[in-house]
Parts: structure tokens; C-alpha cells; sequence
């Protein structure tokens, strides 16, 4: 798959995180929090696929992922940069989410006082992709998760319309799935470090009937989305001859949970 934004310029790095991902430039394309040769491949990897993934399954608002690309680090950009961690960046293609200006990251008590479909729905997808990377409690965590503020808007604005029925009018974004189809998933301390695990005892009415489909369809798009990987994020060098980075085959074995083992799946603590 060819990169769709070339980067321009390197703006920072964040301090926080495992990846410490680098805020870059590209242009009147906007700015991008960048994972590259720090993150690893296997994270570039797990970031698509779920980041795609997720992007099929929900619907338009109240919960989504910042605008992500697979993105080019010209060399010309690691060459000419002073920055003692350029190579961290590296160059070719890189995982680029579009940075959000005005969010603010979710604390424990928002939490409390969020709408139950939207816990409802990160709760399946964070379960659904085995992401256990969205920890948060009274004592703190590292939730992933940004808040932005919906203006007022008219009910037959297309975009007002979207936000005549939810209770609040704020749009939760979740990022950083670089961990996802973790190998070493667990259920019980899932449900325990989730930040809307303890929150869920029963999914709100119809809500299984309205998702399955949902996922179903986002799930028969994983070959392709597989096809999408660039060869050096699945394969160390490009080289089709070593093992993957990802392994499809496992992926789609669990992301078939909710249909080849139902009971267990969709049942809460």
C-alpha cells in the first residue's frame, strides 16, 4: 500500500508513553503523532490492523479513532535533522495519527458519568481486539483516551444530527493500539484495569444484536486489510523468508471469538 501523507517536519516527541511517538509536520495535510523505528514493526502492525478494524465497526459519533495514514520519513528529512533521536523516527513508512488540538484526556471522574453505550462499545472493541493498553482508576492509568467538546449545531445539520439523541454532547477518541492481539491476553485482569470494566455488569439492551453484524463485516475485510501491511512491518527487512511480525492467522482466530465461542465471550463479570 503506498503512503498517502509524506512528512515535512519534526515538531517534538511526546514524553509519555511506551512508543513516545513524534509529533511531525506534513504539510497543509496538518500534524501527526508519528510511530516509526522506536515503536517496532510488530506495533506498526497491530496499529493498522486494529486502527482499520475499528474504524468499520463504529458508527460515526460518539466514539472514534483519530484520522490515521501510513505515512513516508523522506530521508532527506532524517539526513537534515539535528535531533540526536532521529533514528528512533527512521526513515520509509511510518503509522501517523492525526493529532487532536483540542482534547483533553479523559480523567477518572468523567469516567464515571460517561454515556453506557459508549463504555459499551470501547469495552467490546478493547475485548474484541485484546487490548488490555487502556488502564485507569482512581489511583491513575494510561486510559489512551481524548475528549473533544461538540459546539452547538442545528438538528438538521448533518452533523447536528448525529448528536440529537446522545446525553452528552462529547466525542471520545481512543488511540494507541500498538498492543493489541496480545498473546498473553487475560480476561479477568482485562476486565479489572479497563477503564470502563468495572462500570459494565450488562450490555445495554439489543446492544449484542446491533454489534455482531458489525463486527462480522468488519472482520471478513481482514485479508485484505492484511494485504495493506507494508513487507518491512511484516517481515524483519522485507524478508518473506523469516517469520511475521503479525500473524494473521492468529488474529483472525480471535477476532472469530465472539461467534465461534459466543457464551464466553459476550459474558461480563
Amino acid at each position: 500500500m503506498k503512503p498517502t501523507v509524506t512528512l515535512t517536519e519534526i515538531i517534538g516527541r511526546a514524553e509519555q508513553g511506551m512508543t513516545r511517538p513524534f509529533l511531525c509536520g506534513a504539510g497543509f495535510h496538518g500534524t501527526y503523532f508519528v510511530k516509526g523505528a522506536y515503536a517496532g514493526r510488530r506495533s506498526l502492525c497491530c496499529e493498522w490492523v486494529a486502527n482499520r478494524l475499528v474504524q468499520l465497526v463504529l458508527p460515526s459519533a460518539p466514539l472514534g479513532v483519530p484520522m490515521f495514514h501510513m505515512a513516508e520519513v523522506p530521508e532527506a528529512l532524517v539526513r537534515g535533522s539535528a535531533r540526536k533521536d532521529v533514528r528512533d523516527l527512521g526513515e520509509g513508512l511510518v503509522f501517523a495519527s492525526s493529532a487532536i488540538d483540542d482534547g483533553q484526556e479523559l480523567t477518572w471522574s468523567a469516567a464515571q458519568d460517561w454515556p453506557v453505550e459508549t463504555m459499551a462499545l470501547l469495552l467490546l472493541l478493547d475485548l474484541w481486539l485484546q487490548n488490555e493498553d487502556r488502564s485507569l482508576s482512581a489511583l491513575g492509568g494510561n486510559p489512551n483516551l481524548l475528549v473533544t467538546q461538540i459546539p452547538p449545531l442545528r438538528d438538521d445539520d448533518p452533523e447536528g444530527a448525529l448528536w440529537k439523541d446522545p446525553p452528552r454532547r462529547e466525542m471520545l477518541w481512543a488511540y494507541d493500539f500498538n498492543l493489541a492481539f496480545d498473546e498473553d491476553f487475560c480476561r479477568e485482569r482485562f476486565f479489572g484495569v479497563h477503564v470502563f470494566g468495572a462500570a459494565q455488569r450488562q450490555w445495554p439492551e439489543g446492544f449484542r444484536e446491533r454489534m455482531e453484524p458489525r463486527l462480522r463485516a468488519a472482520l471478513d475485510e481482514l485479508p485484505t486489510i492484511f494485504a495493506e501491511l507494508p513487507l518491512e512491518w511484516l517481515h524483519v527487512d522485507g524478508d518473506e523468508s523469516l517469520p511475521v511480525q503479525l500473524d494473521g492467522e492468529r488474529v483472525s482466530s480471535s477476532l472469530e471469538l465472539p461467534f465461534t465461542d459466543p457464551d464466553a465471550f459476550w459474558k461480563l463479570p
